[in-house]
């Protein structure tokens, strides 16, 4: 009988390889590879006393071990992908490599040196001017520069979304001819023998011809003119907006009862009407975003007549549609879908493809029927979330201190608006939990899965540029994740994070409101370089 099952799989796997079944993306091997270093650890020099620290950012199947050594000899206790010392004595002066390690094998990384200098009057570098965003069309010549003081010699490092650029190590950094790849935050590391220190992100936004006129665009614009065709004059004066950032941030979390929005209320609108609205919904973001957008509207409209909210401040009715700037092939513009728990602002000939700010939020939380109908709006969101909380609660350094009763950068501005511009965005190493490079392979495709449960919720153009830029590898180098509370998708207070260097997504758990023995949640989706198509400063 074993002989038989062994043939029967066999004969099953030579089978699906003759009908080309699984397809690339779904390789059915299973073989193990030996990891590889993709950042080596980098020399230092401090002055007796400072701290140094060495990283190595590296790749492999399953889970990675690593030991640092001093001189090839192993330290004890140095078995993650970072070493650090906290205070730096003359004996600590040598060479470190590490190494990384699978079941398939091991690979050492480049030697790198600690130089420990006991110079006394050496002044640690502190940056006095820091580089600024830039924003530029393809082929454009731009510079980041920086002005530091502290003792010379000073060297410099740039990096783009946190990893090293090859050459750049002076305090200027020139691109000759910008290329839409080139788009990102850029800092830079300022050294000398007393220390180091890192400038603030400046980020650089890129226009091209794949940001700007595109086959959606197109297709969006002809359904918005359709929608229109369809509106009286006065409808059509209330639809459309002149763009301001002011203007666009007028959405919220809050039924718009209490909040007024931009454009027309759904309630406002024949059923001729509500079917090209429809159209142009699910032409702007395909079919999961407006399965998503009829599910948040369904669940507004339960609270009614299932909870027993009042109907003149929930329900179905009270969601909004506005065009922020005139529907064009051309020029900038906004098609905001707007409600109590629901904002897309979906940027059309910006200088990215985004519809960020994207806040999602339900109540009742999961699944619910309605005149016949099964909803459950926000399930891939809330299945994401639940898994990744899970295993961030296994990581120690993923913990955030203190609490998050709600959304950092939700719709928390004064009126209950969308806040302020620029976003104070965390930096540095401290407060933003882990660095995904820290996770096990199975807990990163879990952050992964996270970032892919939003950015599904648009048209295909839009996802697949956005995945690109989320998902790349430097971008994932430098992409922490982090929780708060509970952890989780079913405890009040619960709070998980993912902070790339683009990429924003917070998951909030809520007490319940109208469904006041329950939960619900609050969460967004920000664009650091992208929010209102990157118009977030203007």
């Amino acid at each position: 009988m074993t002989w038989l099952l062994t043939w029967l799989a066999l004969g099953s796997a030579g089978l699906l390889a003759a009908c080309g079944g699984g397809g690339g993306a779904s390789s059915t091997s299973t073989e193990a590879t030996v990891p590889t270093i993709s950042t080596q650890p980098a020399s230092v020099s401090v002055v007796a006393g400072a701290s140094a620290s060495f990283s190595v950012v590296a790749s492999g199947s399953g889970t990675l071990s690593y030991q640092w050594r001093k001189g090839g000899s192993a330290i004890s206790g140095a078995t993650a992908s970072s070493y650090s010392i906290a205070a730096t004595s003359s004996s600590d002066a040598g060479s470190y490599d590490v190494v990384v390690s699978n079941s398939a094998g091991s690979v050492t990384s480049s030697a790198a040196t600690l130089t420990v200098s006991s110079t006394s009057g050496v002044t640690a570098p502190a940056i006095t001017t820091q580089p600024a965003s830039q924003s530029a069309s393809v082929g454009a010549s731009v510079t980041f520069s920086v002005v530091a003081s502290g003792s010379t010699p000073l060297s410099y490092q740039w990096r783009k979304d946190g990893t090293a650029i090859a050459n750049a190590t002076s305090s200027s950094f020139t691109l000759a001819s910008v290329a839409t790849g080139d788009a990102g935050a850029y800092t830079v590391v300022v050294s000398n023998s007393a220390g180091s220190a890192t400038s603030d992100a400046a980020t650089l936004s890129v226009t091209s011809a794949s940001s700007g006129s595109s086959a959606l665009t197109a297709e969006v614009v002809t359904a918005a003119q359709a929608f229109v065709a369809t509106l009286s004059s006065t409808q059509q004066t209330t639809v459309q907006k002149t763009w301001s950032l002011a203007t666009a941030r007028q959405w919220s979390n809050l039924p718009a009862a209490m909040v007024s929005r931009n454009g027309l209320a759904w309630s406002s609108l024949s059923t001729a009407q509500q079917t090209a609205a429809r159209a142009l919904i699910l032409k702007a973001l395909g079919s999961t975003g407006n399965t998503l957008h009829l599910g948040l509207q369904a669940a507004d409209q339960a609270l009614v007549e299932l909870y027993g909210a009042g109907s003149g401040t929930y329900g179905s009715g009270h969601y909004y549609i506005a065009f922020v700037g005139t529907p064009s092939t051309s020029d900038f513009w906004l098609l905001q879908l707007t409600g109590h728990h629901l904002t897309y602002n979906i940027a059309f000939n910006g200088s990215v493809k985004t519809p960020t700010p994207l806040f999602l939020g339900v109540e009742p939380k999961g699944s619910f029927t309605l005149n016949g109908t099964t909803y459950d709006p926000m399930v891939a969101q809330r299945t994401a979330a639940a898994d990744l909380g899970a295993a961030l609660t296994t990581y120690s350094a993923a913990a955030l201190s203190g609490t998050y009763s709600d959304l950092l950068f939700g719709a928390n501005g004064s009126g209950g608006i969308d806040g302020t511009y620029p976003k104070s965005y965390p930096t540095g190493t401290s407060g933003r939990g882990i660095l995904y490079s820290a996770l096990s392979s199975a807990d990163q495709a879990k952050v992964q899965a996270m970032i892919r449960a939003y950015v599904a919720t648009q048209a295909t153009e839009y996802a697949d540029e956005l995945l690109a830029a989320y998902l790349s590898d430097s971008a994932l180098a430098a992409t922490y994740v982090a929780y708060a509370g509970a952890g989780n998708v079913t405890s009040s207070g619960s709070y998980i994070r993912v902070d790339g260097p683009r990429v924003w997504i917070e998951f909030s758990v809520q007490r319940g409101v109208i469904i006041s023995s329950d939960i619900h949640f609050h969460t967004i989706w920000r664009d650091k370089t992208g929010d209102y198509g990157g118009k977030c400063c203007s």
